[in-house]
C-alpha cells in the first residue's frame, strides 16, 4: 500500500516545494516561508526514503540495514516542528514566535536524537521495507522506539489540528482559512495511523499481531499527509496566482502606455532614461517588468513636465466643451481633455509657440488623487486610451543629445 500511495504524496510534496523555492530568496527574512518550504522538502524526503527501491538502495549504499526508518521518521518529526513554526509566526508577534519556535525545534531535535539512539540498539538482520513494524513488534527496544515516535507524532498532529482550526477562525484571507482547515482535516486523518501504531505496541506486549490493519495505517498516514500538504498548498498557489495575475497586468499596462510614451518621445527623446549606462551587474534588474513599467511611467511624467509650458487654457476650454457634449464626465472627461492638451502641447513645442503667461493652465487630470503606485498607472492609462492610434514621428535630431 505504501509503495502505491507514497509516490503520489511525493509528487504533491515536490510540487509544493518547487512553488515555494522561487520565493524563498526574496523572503529570506520571513521565517514562516522558510519553514513552510522545509515542510514540503522534509515531507518529500520522508516519502522518498520509505519507498521500497530507495529503502533497498540506502541499505546497500550506507551499509546499515533498515536505516530508512529513522531517516524517514526523523524527517516526519522535523516537519511537524516546522509546521508549528509556520503557525506560530502566522499567529503570534515576532518576539513570541521566535521563542516558541526555538522550543518546538528543540523538542523535535531531542525526539530525533532519541530515535537514533533507540534504533542503534536494535539488531536488524535483514531489510524489511514492507513489514518492518510487524517484524520488530516483539522487540523491547523497538517498542520503546515506536512508543517515542508515535507519541511525538500524535502530539504533533493534535497540536497541528487544534492550532489550524483556531488560526483559521482568526484569518482574514479566504485562501488561508480554507487551507488551514484542510490541514486540520489531514492531521485528524493521520491519527488513524497513530492508533494502529499504538495498537502494534500493545499487541506486541500480548504476543499478538495487527497485520490486517497495516493497509489501514498506511492509508490514513498517506491520505492525511496528502491532505495536509494540499492544505498548505492552497494559500501558496493562491499567492502564486495573484502574483502571476499582477505580472500580467503589469505587462498589459506597460504596452497600454506605449502610445502615450511614443507621443512624448517623438518630440522629446531626452525623456528616455539612459539604461545603457547602468552597471552591467545591475542591468538584469532593469529587465524586470516592474522596473520597466516604473521607468515608463517616470518617463511619461517627465514628458508631461516638458510640455507644461505649452498648455494653453483655450485648448483646455474647447476640449472640455467638446467632450462634455459627447457625454463624458468625471475622470473620463479629465483624461480625454488631458490627451487633447498633450497633443496640442507637443505640437506647440515643435514650433516653439508658447501661450501668453495669463493663458497657461494645468493638465485637466492634475488634481486626480492617486494613493497607490498602480493608481498612478491607471490615471496614465486613462489618458493613453484617448490618444489616436498613429505611428510616432521620428525624434528631432537636435534634441537627441539634450
Amino acid at each position: 500500500m505504501k509503495d502505491l500511495l507514497h509516490p503520489i504524496s511525493l509528487v504533491v510534496a515536490t510540487l509544493g516545494f518547487l512553488c515555494l523555492l522561487r520565493d524563498v530568496p526574496a523572503r529570506r527574512r520571513d521565517p514562516a516561508s522558510t519553514a513552510l518550504a522545509a515542510v514540503f522538502l522534509l515531507s518529500g524526503l520522508s516519502f522518498l526514503f520509505s519507498i521500497t527501491p530507495m529503502w533497498n538502495y540506502l541499505d546497500r549504499v550506507l551499509g546499515t540495514v533498515n536505516l530508512s526508518v529513522p531517516l524517514a521518521q526523523g524527517c516526519v518529526v522535523a516537519l511537524l516542528a516546522c509546521q508549528q513554526v509556520v503557525l506560530t509566526y502566522w499567529g503570534s508577534s515576532p518576539d513570541v514566535a521566535r521563542r516558541r519556535s526555538r522550543r518546538w525545534l528543540g523538542a523535535g531535535f531531542a525526539v530525533i536524537a532519541g530515535l537514533l539512539v533507540l534504533f542503534a540498539l536494535l539488531t536488524p538482520s535483514a531489510p524489511h521495507p514492507i513489514d518492518f513494524t510487524l517484524y520488530y513488534a516483539h522487540d523491547d527496544w523497538y517498542a520503546a522506539y515506536l512508543t517515542l515516535y508515535v507519541t511525538a507524532y500524535t502530539i504533533g498532529e493534535l497540536f497541528l489540528a487544534r492550532a489550524c482550526w483556531r488560526l483559521a477562525r482568526r484569518s482574514k484571507r479566504e485562501s488561508v482559512r480554507v487551507g488551514l482547515r484542510i490541514v486540520a482535516l489531514g492531521a485528524t486523518v493521520t491519527l488513524g495511523y497513530s492508533a494502529v501504531r499504538i495498537g502494534n505496541v500493545i499487541a506486541g506486549a500480548f504476543d499478538t499481531s495487527l497485520a490486517e490493519w497495516e493497509s489501514f495505517a498506511w492509508t490514513c498516514g498517506d491520505v492525511g499527509a496528502m491532505l495536509t500538504l494540499i492544505g498548505w498548498l492552497v494559500p501558496t498557489i493562491s499567492d502564486q496566482t495573484q502574483s502571476v495575475q499582477y505580472r500580467i497586468r503589469q505587462y498589459r499596462c506597460y504596452y497600454g502606455l506605449r502610445p502615450l510614451w511614443l507621443a512624448f518621445y517623438s518630440e522629446a527623446p531626452e525623456i528616455e532614461l539612459p539604461i545603457d549606462r547602468v552597471d552591467p551587474a545591475q542591468r538584469r534588474r532593469f529587465r524586470r517588468i516592474s522596473i520597466r513599467l516604473y521607468r515608463r511611467a517616470v518617463e511619461i511624467r517627465d514628458g508631461r513636465f516638458v510640455i507644461r509650458r505649452y498648455l494653453d487654457a483655450a485648448v483646455r476650454e474647447a476640449s472640455e466643451a467638446h467632450h462634455r457634449a459627447r457625454g463624458l464626465h468625471g475622470q473620463e472627461l479629465s483624461a480625454a481633455v488631458t490627451a487633447d492638451q498633450i497633443l496640442a502641447g507637443i505640437a506647440a513645442r515643435a514650433t516653439d509657440a508658447r501661450p501668453e503667461p495669463e493663458q497657461l493652465t494645468e493638465f485637466a487630470d492634475a488634481e486626480r488623487q492617486t494613493t497607490r503606485p498602480m493608481d498612478d498607472i491607471d490615471a496614465l492609462l486613462d489618458v493613453a486610451r484617448h490618444l489616436p492610434r498613429q505611428p510616432a514621428r521620428a525624434p528631432h535630431p537636435e534634441r537627441v543629445s539634450a
